[in-house]
């Protein structure tokens, strides 16, 4: 018989009849979170790879405070507002030359469907047929529909199988096998002629950590580029400083077409992702017909404490600034 649980809270990746009782967190500050108990706790995983500067850092806690009591929610259809505005600016700033459009979302799943409907409405308003996408073995995307298709395939959604769309897989370009699986995309992308090839850059995190040389980024940009695929990069949880640069791609000199960032976006303090563009993708957008409209939003769509461009000042004004409290 199942015994009564004390919560009825449903935990991600957890299984509840191995683990029934979770570790109660009463407080978090700099990289260390607190239990109920009064034990310390290093936070190592950064809280899943958010948390940049610390929990609690009294200049992000500031800012979204004062971004709550001015403007909390708005929609974003057909609306904008001072933080988004600020936040899509400077990431422009910061980000590899060439791209040019910022889309907001909420999370790093969400960010990479984005991604994924924004290549596949370029090849559509184009006029051209391809929807193909192709994918590096042992890849993770996410958990929605759309990045569990352009992931590994593994007991963590097996039970998805019947959802999940077919892709093309690469092999990942272990050391000393990085050519076979440059020819095998080479040789992808000339006979299929993909929509597009996703890639976490340098680093792929769920996958074991398993690691892979810029050149090699750089030569897959390459074979991209000379059959018109998309190259899609997925810096969440490689952006914003975790490989030694702002962002993997700049080690390999390469800017994709589109990018997704999330994470350490907001120094992990609120759930906020982007997804950034060259300008052709977003040209083949717009039009004064509207079934040309890129059809994606979620009701959160930048939200405006979520974007508090303070919170940002990291960006802006540097990592040492907000390093030390």
């Amino acid at each position: 018989m199942k015994p009564k649980r004390k919560s009825p809270v449903w935990h991600p990746f957890t299984q509840h009849g191995l683990q029934d009782e979770m570790t109660k967190i009463a407080r978090g500050d700099g990289a260390y979170l607190y239990a109920a108990d009064g034990s310390r706790i290093i936070d190592a995983i950064s809280s899943w790879w958010v948390v940049t500067h610390g929990h609690c850092h009294p200049r992000i806690v500031s800012a979204i405070q004062e971004q709550a009591g001015r403007l909390n929610q708005i929609i974003f259809a057909g609306y904008t507002h001072d933080p988004a505005e600020e936040v899509a600016a400077q990431l422009l700033k910061f980000t590899p030359d060439g791209l040019d459009h910022v889309f907001f979302s909420d999370s790093g799943s969400t960010s990479v469907e984005v991604a994924l409907k924004m290549a596949g409405g370029y090849w559509h308003n184009i006029g051209k047929h391809r929807s193909r996408i192709v994918v590096m073995e042992h890849s993770y995307h996410g958990d929605t529909i759309g990045a569990m298709s352009v992931g590994a395939r593994s007991v963590f959604n097996a039970a998805y199988g019947p959802l999940l769309f077919e892709v093309t897989t690469i092999p990942f370009p272990a050391k000393g096998h990085e050519q076979a699986a440059l020819d095998a995309l080479d040789s992808i992308c000339r006979k299929e002629r993909p929509a597009a090839f996703i890639v976490e850059p340098l680093i792929l995190g769920a996958g074991g950590m398993l690691m892979y040389p810029a050149w090699v980024l750089r030569e897959m940009k390459q074979i991209c580029e000379a059959s018109d695929v998309l190259l899609i990069a997925d810096e969440v949880m490689t952006g914003w400083g975790r490989t030694g640069t702002l962002f993997a791609c700049e080690q390999a000199n390469v800017t994709p077409d589109i990018a997704c960032y999330s994470k350490g976006l907001t120094g992990g303090a609120l759930p906020l992702a982007v997804t950034l563009c060259r300008a052709d993708i977003f040209d083949a957008h717009y039009s004064q017909d509207r079934t040309r409209t890129f059809f994606h939003s979620s009701s959160y769509t930048a939200n405006p404490v979520a974007c508090a461009p303070q919170a940002l000042t990291w960006i802006s004004g540097g990592t040492k600034t907000l390093a030390t409290k």
